[in-house]
């Protein structure tokens, strides 16, 4: 492997925005993320739970609620007043609607994917027709006290559930008419607080709605006769969020202390088909407020203030035990934030609104057409390859200004690519963790990657959960090719044998007074290095100096708002 000098960067002052909503589309198997700044990202949750599109924010969209509607189509909205829905091939704003009524707080869409209902300041709950190119105003139903924080449609799409300030309201859709008033006891821990909040609600099919709170509760209610079926205080602060299966038979909610906990519907004994709702073991995986949760078949997804979004897996329902049954916590974006002009020693970091360009100092340490997300260029200028939201990749001739190939489609999305020079082959990273490398001047597959793909990767380097977001080669080593991900640095020697299931994968290197022969025999191309991380970016800026961007968590964990303080007994 060598040694570097290493410039290692910690000063990309770069914090993510928390998380303010997601919403789980059960259809295409994707989660839509919407952060504090009005930045949306969508997760393929199939390809490996790889980020594979993003909308910018702006500082005039504070997202308040996301939904999906009709499988392929996905709305915000917020404080602005205003509907937006987003086109989802060429990745920007379709439209914006006002709403007029003030800020919006709550949205849900139609069992049937056919309307939309959004629930404002003013107190109205306005319903709007899904048509084929846009949303059309239905009508109001008939207007509350307070503002709207919550919805919830029953699933027969004949009643809807509405959140609000000390008590829930509960509409028929036909007549847009009030039918119950659901008050909600604003006594927390046994004093009487000024207001609760209901920042939640769900309805079931058998018209139960469940509705969580600001005073730490999680309570049952029957929508037919308006009354309190049962009540659980699961928390010291509040419930801020709440996501049922579709089979309903099991709900998350997060709360403000970052703690998120499981209820599931049993059966009270081993012979009854009476069954009760019993709330699991409770998990920790946030350090500030859980603000929106969802339930995927297999999954507890949750998001919040600490900017992380959290994917358990529900081991009773995880088939395989693979890497589909670990828990992830994704942080940083799958894309690159970070560009190296490599003769100027000058990086430039990509934040949200602006850009910062520095200079390196000296150390002494060691296509459906569609958007283009990832490009590189080769060395000598003359190819370009480009790939988009799907996973296909162009190459294209510059000189020529025209398309000279297509490398064959690949089921997952494309993370990263990279051009080497003098033989301008094509390396891509997959979010399956897989890597090719491809010919352009040939435009077919080189004889190493058809070599590994015959071979196939280490079991342990399919493993990994982050996906690969940068690559990039040794200028007097052509046979080495450097890429990295969030937690791992690896430079892979093509002219060493690969590594198979039997080998260990992170495998140092034997000491320098073995014999060569036997430091070829345990040596294998795969070599990775941990020490770096979280590892925002990494590249050679000559044959022996290397750039290290890192961010911290503990950095990030500094700059946000500080969590809800616990009083521990006898203090």
């Amino acid at each position: 492997m060598g040694e570097f000098k290493v410039h290692r960067v910690r000063f990309f002052n770069y914090v993510p925005s928390g998380i303010r909503c997601v919403a789980y589309n059960n259809q295409t198997n994707r989660l839509a993320v919407s952060r504090t700044d009005g930045t949306v990202e969508i997760y393929n949750l199939s390809a490996n739970y790889f980020q594979e599109k993003f909308f910018p924010g702006h500082e005039s969209r504070a997202t308040e609620a996301l939904c999906w509607a009709n499988g392929q189509r996905l709305f915000s909205a917020g404080l602005n007043g205003e509907i937006i829905e987003y086109d989802l091939q060429a990745l920007n704003i379709k439209y914006a609607v006002d709403a007029f009524g003030g800020p919006i707080w709550s949205m849900a869409a139609s069992p049937n994917g056919s309307q939309l209902l959004v629930g404002c300041e003013d107190g109205s709950v306005k319903l709007f027709q899904i048509t084929p190119d846009k949303i059309q105003f239905e009508r109001n139903f008939d207007r509350q006290k307070s503002r709207i924080l919550s919805l919830s449609w029953h699933p027969a799409g004949t009643h809807i559930a509405a959140g609000s300030i000390d008590y829930i309201s509960v509409f028929d859709v036909k007549s847009g008419s009030a039918i119950h008033k659901m008050l909600v006891d604003r006594q927390y821990m046994g004093v009487s607080k000024r207001k609760c909040i209901i920042w939640g609600v769900a309805f079931l099919s058998d018209g139960t709605v469940i509705s969580v709170d600001s005073a730490g509760k999680v309570q049952f209610w029957d929508s037919a006769t308006g009354t309190l079926v049962k009540n659980h205080l699961i928390a010291n602060t509040d419930v801020q969020s709440i996501a049922i299966s579709d089979q309903e038979d099991s709900f998350v909610v997060g709360t403000a202390e970052g703690t998120v906990f499981h209820f599931q519907l049993v059966s009270v004994t081993s012979n009854s088909s009476e069954k009760q709702w019993v709330r699991t073991k409770p998990f920790q995986h946030h350090t500030h407020d859980v603000r929106a949760v969802a339930h995927s078949p297999i999954a507890l997804i949750s998001g919040g203030t600490d900017t992380h979004l959290v994917i358990r897996p529900l081991m009773e329902k995880v088939e395989v035990k693979n890497y589909d049954a670990a828990l992830r916590k994704i942080t940083f974006p799958h894309r690159r934030l970070v560009s190296c002009a490599k003769k100027k020693q000058l990086l430039l970091f990509q934040f949200a609104h602006h850009l910062e360009l520095w200079r390196l100092g000296s150390t002494v340490a060691t296509g459906t057409v569609e958007s283009m997300c990832l490009l590189a260029v080769s060395p000598d200028g003359n190819w370009l390859a480009a790939s988009g939201t799907s996973a296909g990749v162009h190459v294209y001739n510059v000189k020529q200004l025209k398309l000279h190939c297509t490398v064959p489609a690949y089921n997952f999305p494309v993370t990263a690519l990279a051009i080497a020079p003098n033989t301008n082959n094509l390396v891509i990273a997959h979010s399956d963790q897989q890597v090719f490398e491809y010919s352009i001047p040939d435009k077919q597959y080189t004889q190493w990657s058809r070599t590994i793909q015959k071979q196939g990767f280490h079991h342990l380097w399919l493993q990994r959960d982050t996906p690969i977001t940068h690559i990039s080669f040794h200028p007097k080593r052509p046979m080495h090719i450097l890429l990295h991900d969030a937690y791992m640095f690896c430079i892979i020697d093509k002219s060493l044998p690969l590594p198979n299931d039997k080998t260990l994968l992170y495998n140092p290197l034997p000491p320098t007074n073995e014999s060569d022969i036997i430091r070829r025999r345990t040596a294998h191309a795969f070599k990775i290095s941990k020490k770096y991380k979280p590892l925002l970016f990494m590249d050679l800026l000559d044959e022996r100096t290397l750039v290290a961007v890192e961010r911290p968590l503990d950095d990030i964990i500094a700059q946000l708002p500080p969590p809800i303080k616990k009083k521990k007994f006898g203090t």
